[in-house]
């Protein structure tokens, strides 16, 4: 199905008459778009209606727009009623429980709405019923199916005239508007911007008979008033109105046959925003509708049968989750574009990676084979656990007199061995225990310094002195991958 603009058509149609006003959505007034009309003796019975309509929707491209219709008040039944609550779920419920009260109809036969006029003070409210037979409605669908047409909503014309009298400005205190319609008169009163009361009837009126017709119906129309609202507020001003001619002619002749004065109902005119196209006629009816196809109506009662708006929202649910389902196909074929992408540029960048290591690679290899010669290097000259600064070490620990070392045997990694003479065995001790101590707090090498022997058995300038030898095993870790031995 092709997407529909955002313009409203609304059709009106009859064996006499077929029209259509067009206007473009707005927040305020109507926006005219064009009025188109024409005028015949067509029937249903023939199925000459049935084409006549047919040729006019493709003639005016009706389909295009967002499409809505009018069906007249005399095909059913309305009543004004005062009910005992205000909300609209609990006075359905009451409506259709009391429906064959008012139509001679069983209620599964039926199609019901209603809609509040004004809720009162004591918790009642003002309601508009209506009561339509579906052979009625499905008719008016079916004729509107043959000529192409899926309407949005189908209005009530009593509805339609009642919401733009309310919106209009200029309608003097209790007026009664009277619709000079193709295929009937009908006659609504709103007093001070509230409906009151509606009549209609059927008649195929022609100019040369819709004098006689407006006299005699308006007359009635004011004595059915007057019975029904007896402590309702008088009718001030009549005013006509057409979807077909100009009512201007009819309302001069008439204007002496009445109480009240009479006059076009130019007022309804307020409602259609300057710059729009021109409308001939004094179409209320389609006014009301239009403002009721963009909620913007006051007395709001919708026909369109239960089932159709049943098969609409199974078919809005359908194309919707179409919709999230592309949308959710084309997320999905975004997110695969770019996983693959990554992909490609991550597998881009590993390679320029792999070229970059082909390309430092020997330089790197050379550079570790630098660093293992500087590390080889370093440990050939560096001092901490040499033979040089144990020494040294060894040097500073031996007292200055009482003692000689005459010989070191340095087993690397393994152990020095420290060989001498001294006077007496403390000395001995000391040095081992000097050894020992400096161990524990510098030189880790010593700390494991332990006396191998000592023996009286040498003589040196007279004196008897005792032959010792301190050996200093090396910790483990410490050790040397280098193996030799010296003297010294």
């Amino acid at each position: 199905m092709s997407r529909k603009s955002n313009n409203i058509s609304i059709l009106q149609f009859g064996e006499h008459l077929i029209s259509r006003l067009r206007v473009r959505r707005s927040v305020k007034g109507l926006d005219v778009l064009s009025y188109d009309f024409e005028r015949g003796d067509w029937s249903s019975r023939d199925g000459s209606f049935d084409e006549a309509l047919k040729e006019f929707v493709a003639k005016h491209n009706v389909t295009e727009d967002q499409t809505f219709s009018v069906i007249p008040r005399h095909e059913m039944t309305a009543r004004i009623l005062e009910l005992p609550s205000q909300d609209l779920g609990e006075i359905a419920g009451m409506i259709r429980l009391s429906a064959e009260e008012y139509v001679p109809f069983p209620v599964e036969e039926l199609s019901i709405d209603q809609c509040i006029l004004q809720k009162l003070p004591d918790g009642h409210s003002r309601v508009l019923a209506v009561f339509a037979h579906e052979d009625v409605v499905n008719a008016h669908v079916k004729t509107l199916q043959y000529a192409g047409v899926q309407p949005e909503q189908i209005f009530l014309s009593t509805a339609c005239l009642a919401s733009a009298v309310e919106a209009a400005k200029g309608a003097r205190g209790c007026c009664a508007v009277v619709n000079l319609a193709s295929e009937g008169l009908e006659v609504v009163v709103v007093c001070d911007g509230r409906f009151e009361y509606g009549r209609a009837v059927a008649s195929s009126l022609t100019p040369a008979d819709a004098e006689e017709e407006l006299r005699v119906e308006i007359r009635a129309s004011m004595s059915a008033y007057r019975r029904e609202a007896e402590d309702g507020e008088p009718v001030e001003q009549v005013y006509l109105c057409s979807d077909w001619t100009d009512v201007a002619p009819y309302c001069r002749e008439l204007m002496h046959d009445f109480e009240q004065p009479l006059e076009p109902a130019d007022f309804a005119r307020s409602l259609v925003k300057p710059g729009s196209a021109d409308v001939p006629v004094l179409t209320l009816a389609s006014f009301g509708a239009a403002l009721l196809a963009q909620d913007r109506g006051a007395v709001s009662i919708r026909l369109l049968p239960k089932s159709l708006v049943a098969a609409r929202q199974r078919l809005d649910v359908k194309r919707k989750a179409v919709q999230l389902a592309a949308v959710a196909a084309v997320a999905i074929a975004g997110l695969g574009v770019l996983y693959g992408q990554a992909i490609y540029q991550r597998r881009g960048y590993l390679r320029e990676l792999e070229a970059r290591i082909s390309q430092v690679e020997p330089s790197a290899e050379n550079i570790a084979s630098k660093q293992e010669q500087l590390r080889i290097l370093q440990n050939q000259v560096g001092r901490s656990g040499s033979v040089i600064e144990l020494m040294a070490a060894l040097v500073d620990l031996i007292p200055p007199t009482g003692m000689n070392v005459n010989r070191l045997v340095y087993s690397r990694p393994e152990k020095l061995e420290v060989f001498g003479r001294a006077e007496n065995l403390s000395q001995i001790e000391n040095l081992a225990q000097s050894l020992i101590d400096v161990g524990e707090a510098s030189i880790p090498h010593f700390a494991r310094a332990k006396q191998v022997y000592e023996r009286n058995e040498a003589e040196e300038w007279g004196k008897k002195v005792w032959d010792f030898c301190i050996e200093v095993p090396f910790p483990e870790e410490e050790a040397e991958p280098e193996e030799g031995q010296e003297e010294n």
